[in-house]
């Protein structure tokens, strides 16, 4: 009997282990901006179904035109890569699921105006 409740335990650990591997850890920023994370830095674990996420918010100025502001970053569930519009905001998101870290923002000229 030992060996059996052994054997269970075992097999637990190691399809606990698998699972683990199996994750994809995201970059998380609630404020990314001048080439690093001001506010809320940390990684989350992409849930099944999800996928690590890269939102770049825009503000539009007096003339109306929509300027670069900050870029947020996180896992979502789901995860649908969108360009919206709300009056005075436009929110462009993208979505990997390659590998950890996907979703990291890699310091790039970013386009101040949103096309």
């Amino acid at each position: 009997m030992a060996k059996f409740m052994f054997l269970l335990l075992m097999l637990g650990a190691f399809s606990l282990m698998f699972f683990q591997a199996e994750a994809i850890i995201c970059m998380a920023c609630s404020m990314f901006m001048n080439g690093r994370c001001v506010e809320g830095e940390g990684e989350c674990i992409m849930e099944e179904g999800g996928a690590c996420t890269t939102r770049d918010i825009y503000l539009s100025n007096v003339r109306g035109e929509f300027l670069y502001n900050h870029t947020v970053l996180e896992c979502s569930k789901p995860c649908n890569p969108s360009k919206k519009s709300y009056f005075h905001l436009k929110i462009s998101s993208f979505c990997c699921q390659s590998q950890d870290f996907c979703n990291r923002y890699k310091v790039k000229l970013v386009n101040k105006y949103a096309n």
